[in-house]
């Protein structure tokens, strides 16, 4: 599995067909208002695209998807196998409503309402010409104010189809995206050999969101569950950890944002940086996280990397094939003196990371609010701030397939105000997305900080290289990949 610009998604011309979310079909009735509210994320991005729309901000945001089905297309399997993803996600049924008090409410239909709207677009003689249609419809259709919040589509050939989805952020994160191609390839693959599947039970993401409203409601800013937050703004000096980088660019305003990936390390290699993790008792995710942070100290200066690092919030077994926005974020300290190396670095991302996780409850949305009221009514970060995301493709449901579905993660922002980084490891290696704003002086900035991380990951690889050609000449053991 990939995340990639949708220009790298791979679309190949083909006949194209399109669902949307349909009312019910009696929309004379009145459907009563879940008593659910919204979770702390999706209040916090829906109260940021009213801001945008107050502004009269024309910018692009959503998540989308693509996976491929091998054959020729079973148009009518594929509909019930979408149908079937649409009503087992209660998140995927509501659209927001914001009350006269403030609160954000759900309004949700029930499985027994939901319809899919089939648009035959036709077909279409180029991958640019699909591509284009793909980003044209979801600019125009997924909105976070308009409903429905949205678009699934297939593109089909005569040998195999590419199934496409895009949904507004505050539907999902990225692992939903992942489950999404799970959930929708093994009800295809059943519907076509003529098998009925079971309509599960998912957890729903609306009662995550309410569970976590009542625990933390009566938080304030003095409250003993903000110590770590409190001490993380002391040392940092803000809520925001501040890229230590001179992007060029003005706080408070937003840039034309370019997407980039690329591979860090094909697979032997990164096997080999995991094996040099183990040995020192970490994960890949943290050895990764020293990587970055000396990269940053070589091309900066900094001697403490302060950054922000989003945790999953699926700890509980009733969230782990749900759909929704499981995602909050902490802060994470360590030091990156000039005379450590990486083992020094890794053992104080090992530590600050123990303290982290004590914290991974609280909601940063809630954080925000509290102790940095200053800041909260923007609707972006206030200044380009420090950002580092892993995610592990070959931990995720159905890898086994990844081979056959080449399944994508698709994100778009069409606008930046920082340099955001997702690493992102699967069978092919380890890769670097990342989308920061199209301004010569940021572009500089982070082709050097990929650089850097590159030139640190590769001279750690050469080093273990050398100690086991060196242990082989010696007739000492060498350890197994």
């Amino acid at each position: 599995m990939h995340q990639v610009p949708l220009t790298h998604a791979g679309f190949n011309a083909g006949h194209v067909h399109e669902w949307r979310l349909g009312p019910p079909r009696n929309t004379l009735a009145v459907a009563p208002l879940s008593d659910k509210p919204a979770s702390y994320n999706q209040e916090k991005h829906f109260s940021a695209a009213v801001m945008a729309r107050q502004e009269h901000v024309a910018e692009n945001y959503w998540i989308g998807l693509s996976f491929k089905i091998p054959g020729p297309l079973n148009l009518e399997a594929l509909e019930s196998a979408l149908l079937l993803f649409v009503k087992r996600h209660e998140v995927l049924r509501c659209g927001f409503e914001q009350l006269i008090a403030g609160d954000l409410r759900c309004d949700v239909m029930t499985p027994g309402e939901v319809r899919l709207v089939h648009t035959d677009v036709g077909p279409l003689p180029t991958s640019e010409a699909v591509t284009a249609h793909i980003r044209a419809t979801f600019n125009r259709d997924i909105d976070t104010l308009s409903w429905p919040l949205f678009v699934l589509g297939v593109v089909a050939e005569e040998t195999q189809s590419t199934v496409y989805m895009g949904f507004d952020h505050i539907l999902c994160d990225g692992l939903s995206l992942v489950i999404a191609v799970e959930e929708v390839e093994r009800d295809y693959a059943a519907l076509v050999a003529g098998q009925q599947p079971v309509l599960e039970v998912a957890g729903s993401y609306l009662d995550f969101g309410d569970e976590q409203r009542r625990r933390y409601s009566l938080l304030t800013a003095t409250s003993p569950d903000l110590e770590y937050w409190r001490n993380f703004i002391a040392g940092a000096g803000d809520l925001f950890p501040r890229v230590p980088l001179d992007l060029g660019i003005e706080s408070g305003r937003m840039y034309p944002a370019l997407n980039h990936t690329v591979r860090l390390l094909d697979d032997t290699a990164a096997l080999t940086f995991e094996r040099i993790c183990r040995e020192r008792g970490t994960k890949l995710f943290m050895g990764l996280l020293a990587v970055v942070g000396m990269a940053l100290r070589d091309i900066s200066g900094s001697q403490t990397y302060r950054g922000f690092l989003p945790i999953s919030e699926r700890q509980d077994p009733r969230w782990r094939q749900s759909f929704g926005w499981f995602v909050n974020t902490l802060a994470i300290t360590f030091p990156i003196a000039d005379d450590m190396g990486f083992p020094e670095v890794v053992e104080g991302v090992q530590s600050g990371f123990k303290e982290l996780i004590r914290n991974v409850d609280v909601p940063f949305v809630k954080v925000w609010e509290l102790l940095a009221p200053q800041h909260f009514h923007l609707r972006s970060w206030p200044y380009p701030v420090n950002f580092f995301s892993f995610l592990d493709y070959r931990k995720m449901p159905g890898a086994a397939q990844f081979d056959t579905w080449q399944p994508k993660t698709i994100p778009e922002s069409s606008h930046s105000n920082t340099g955001n980084m997702w690493f992102l490891r699967n069978s092919e290696g380890l890769f670097l997305h990342s989308i920061f704003c199209d301004v010569p002086q940021s572009v500089d900035a982070m082709t050097r900080y990929r650089a850097a991380i590159s030139s640190i990951l590769d001279g750690l690889i050469l080093g273990a290289s050398r100690t086991g050609t060196a242990a082989k000449e010696n007739g000492q053991p060498t350890a197994s990949l």
